[in-house]
């Protein structure tokens, strides 16, 4: 991107970027909202849950990610990385939750989630650039 460009065409490219990630990212993160209200609370814990899926993950595949996907790639992508987050959040919160019941245990699992998230995305790009 340009420094040249207007305002308004540098806030439309960054809109449009991967916005096929960002649309199918918010989409999960409500669907796993509302499937975490079934098994856990879902006014603290299923909004950690969704705020990992609809902003870390796409933030994780335009910062870190080192492969730009088509469209329907990176949909593809995103619905993986979404059940893999979600995988993640639920075995950390069920684990911490087994160690003893506390009032942070979502917030435990939100942060342990996102730095496995990012450390596999930072891992996954320097691997790919060193080659």
């Amino acid at each position: 991107m340009s420094d040249n460009q207007s305002l308004g065409t540098r806030l439309k490219e960054d809109l449009t970027s991967n916005l096929s990630v960002s649309i199918v990212s918010v989409v999960l993160a409500v669907v796993a909202w509302v499937g975490f209200a079934q098994i856990g609370d879902p006014t603290t814990e299923g909004v950690f849950l969704a705020l990992n899926i609809g902003v870390f993950i796409p933030y994780a595949y335009e910062r870190y990610w080192p492969v730009e996907y088509s469209s329907s790639a990176a949909a593809v992508w995103t619905i993986s990385a979404s059940l893999i987050a979600a995988g993640l959040y639920i075995g950390i919160y069920q684990l911490t939750l087994g160690v003893g019941p506390g009032e942070y245990t979502g917030g435990i699992a939100f942060v342990l989630t996102v730095l496995i998230q990012y450390g596999s995305a930072a891992l996954f790009m320097r691997t790919r650039q060193s080659r």
